[in-house]
């Protein structure tokens, strides 16, 4: 078993990827969780957060959202950074999302919806279309979560990840297979 640690912008980010990680990667028992406080802060303080990282974390995996930027530019000034701090210590993937993390939460509506119903709401929510092409992504996940009754809790984000169809996130957002890559490599 694999203990991962994980560099990402906020608690909402910490509460999804802790989930998807051990989904996407079976053998990975424990994802240790270091939110940075947003993508500034984040690009400060990631090499501080990875050198803390100790025994038995095997690996880290640094995300965050590229917003409206190409997500390949966001990877390479993380990648820039990290080469230039002469870190080492441990297996580090980069990775940042097309838009925002909350595309692969609306990517299955029918996982917004088995939360709802596990919380006593029966209202359904409609596909939205284009997920990673989105221009304010976290906008429209919020609509569809009030739609569906919903709270936006890092709760809810957790059991929306707990739910959702990994397959469904990679055929509606192609970028997420490069994730699921990260999440393999080592």
């Amino acid at each position: 078993m694999s203990v991962f640690g994980i560099v990402v912008e906020g608690p909402y980010d910490s509460a999804v990827y802790s989930i998807l990680i051990p989904r996407i990667r079976h053998d990975v028992e424990l994802v240790v969780k270091r939110p940075c406080g947003g993508v500034a802060a984040l690009r400060r303080k990631f090499v501080g957060f990875l050198k803390e990282f100790q025994y038995p974390i095997v690996k880290a995996l640094v995300i965050r959202d590229s917003d409206r930027r190409d997500p390949l530019e966001a990877e390479d000034e993380l990648s820039r950074i990290l080469k230039d701090s002469g870190f080492r210590s441990i297996p580090v993937h980069v990775y940042a999302t097309m838009r925002a993390l909350e595309t692969w939460l609306m990517a299955d509506e029918e996982a917004v919806m088995k939360v709802a119903r596990n919380r006593g709401t029966s209202i359904k929510v409609k596909p939205i279309e284009a997920l990673e092409q989105l221009p304010e992504p976290k906008s429209e996940f919020y609509r569809m979560l009030s739609q569906a009754g919903l709270p936006a809790t890092e709760q809810v984000y957790k059991e929306i990840a707990s739910a959702v169809d990994l397959a469904r996130i990679e055929q509606r957002c192609p970028r997420f297979e490069q994730f699921c890559k990260g999440v393999h490599a080592c």
